[in-house]
């Protein structure tokens, strides 16, 4: 039986097709981008994205040497689509760090009660979540908003446009703000305050249900053999960590997941929706069967993307024409054991938690007349390791205790930069074994619908061998610890009063 996972996410889709015995037998890729509106606002075309999709679907079937039992989608999470006729997008989604509906979300959260809004669906009142959008569309174009006939997930309107019923996974109905993380299921109280009809919103069901069978039709324009089953994905986020071994039975592990976002899932053995979660801004949400919370870095991999395509595009031409990895190559004077002479905070677009700043911009501290596009490249690897330490540092402080770090993606592929990691968070740092974490949860799922696995976690374990594992060395510990405490000293520095009066 071969399985397919498909990832959407924000710059790119992907579809990866897979044994039973979890081995990967093809992939397929599809680059978009955002559109820049004006200034920091970010939007997404969903009718762009889905074509992308059917690209990589069609491409995967057409090589893989045998049919496909069933798929799942793992998708980015927050990002909510207003649909109108015939299941096209009134408008294009806004990206979830956009800061639209920044303004909206606290009124709403002001009158409603932030603390009881926290206490139901477990998302902190942040302009990145799904209603923060719905709110801003409704009150600054009211045009589109009438124009609405319901509200998708990146997730179930990929399926609805396969010709299935609009159905989301809990994971990623959690992700809207609208879900009752507890009832597992929308949240009548949170709707009648919008107010938004449970009509115009997906079914949401557990991850790993059958939703049912691809048309003929469509199975047949897109590669599939027919009777192929769709079957219930979730966010991408807990797809990813599904796919790089997360065990709800094992709390202590989490996972880091280094991608166009860097964000650290952890499993909760029962819901939290505590005073320290949220003021720190962590969400409590559900992943499969369980619970999950993650924190995150916005801008992570758009940040290096950043430095190549704008800082030394020539590198990247280089290391295209022969055959290098760019992103190891910024690292090549790199000393996993020694900071570097600069200090760099990633808040290219505002910064994730525990602030959730919009004000938060980037910042390179220690230029001097000698400094090279070399020092520039390591301070981008190395400012990206120091954000994860603040990330952990906020996990401590709601209690959620991290024990050691399994990374996965982009970020993750570099033994150096994991060394890195461990050396300055103090953590044993796990390889991940997977490239392709998200599509491999998503698989997962899908054959949990087919009765291949009970449990997704399973697939990891079946291709898991030895693991290496990357131990901090306590003197560099010691020598970035010092580094950290300049890092944090620089974010309050460099913000307005106000940010450092609230933090």
């Amino acid at each position: 039986m071969y399985l397919m996972g498909i990832d959407i996410g924000t710059s790119g889709c992907k579809a990866v097709v897979f044994d039973t015995d979890w081995h990967v037998v093809c992939r397929a890729y599809r680059e978009y981008s955002v559109s820049f509106v004006e200034g920091n606002l970010l939007d997404l075309d969903a009718e762009t994205v889905f074509d992308k999709m059917c690209e990589v679907i069609r491409e995967a079937n057409r090589i893989t040497p045998m049919p496909v039992a069933a798929f799942a989608v793992s998708a980015i999470g927050d990002v909510i689509v207003p649909v109108g006729e015939d299941e096209i997008s009134v408008r294009p989604s806004i990206i979830d760090f956009d800061p639209r509906g920044d303004e909206e979300i606290a009124d709403f959260c002001e009158s409603f009660g932030k603390e009881r809004f926290f206490s139901i669906n477990g998302m902190p009142p942040l302009y990145i979540g799904s209603l923060a959008k719905i709110l801003w569309i409704r009150d600054r174009e009211p045009e589109n908003y009438a124009k609405v006939k319901r509200w998708a997930t990146y997730e179930d309107l990929m399926i609805s446009k396969l010709g299935l019923p609009p159905t989301v996974s809990w994971s990623e109905a959690s992700r809207t703000m609208l879900f009752d993380i507890r009832k597992r299921d929308w949240s009548d109280e949170i709707l009648a305050a919008i107010p938004l009809g449970r009509d115009r919103l997906p079914k949401a069901m557990p991850s790993g249900s059958v939703i049912g069978v691809l048309p003929d039709p469509v199975a047949d324009l897109l590669g599939f053999s027919r009777g192929v089953c769709a079957v219930v994905g979730g966010h991408d986020m807990v797809c990813s960590a599904v796919g790089a071994g997360l065990d709800e039975n094992e709390p202590g592990i989490a996972v880091d997941i280094a991608g166009t976002i860097e964000g650290v899932v952890a499993a909760l053995p029962e819901p939290n929706t505590s005073s320290g979660m949220l003021e720190s801004f962590l969400p409590c949400y559900l992943g499969g069967k369980n619970y999950v919370t993650f924190s995150v870095n916005l801008t992570a991999g758009s940040v290096v993307r950043w430095f190549r395509d704008n800082v030394a595009p020539d590198w990247y031409a280089e290391c295209r024409a022969t055959g290098r990895d760019i992103y190891e190559y910024m690292q090549r004077t790199m000393d996993p054991d020694n900071p570097g002479d600069l200090t760099l905070i990633p808040h290219f677009e505002g910064s994730g938690n525990p602030f959730f700043s919009t004000a938060s911009r980037g910042v390179l501290y220690g230029l001097t007349l000698d400094t090279k596009r070399e020092d520039v490249g390591r301070a981008m690897i190395e400012g990206l390791a120091l954000d994860l330490c603040l990330q952990l540092e906020t996990f401590d402080g709601a209690g959620i205790k991290v024990e050691k770090l399994r990374a996965v993606g982009g970020g993750a592929t570099i033994d150096r930069q994991l060394q890195l990691k461990a050396n300055v968070t103090g953590l044993p740092v796990i390889k991940g074994h997977v490239s392709d974490s998200s599509t491999l949860g998503a698989a997962a799922y899908a054959g949990v619908g087919m009765g291949a696995i009970s449990d997704p976690s399973e697939a990891y374990r079946k291709i898991n061998s030895e693991e290496i594992i990357f131990t901090p060395d306590k003197k560099a510990h010691e020598r970035f610890a010092k580094r950290y405490s300049l890092y944090r000293d620089l974010i309050f520095t460099v913000n307005d009063p106000d940010f450092r009066d609230k933090y």
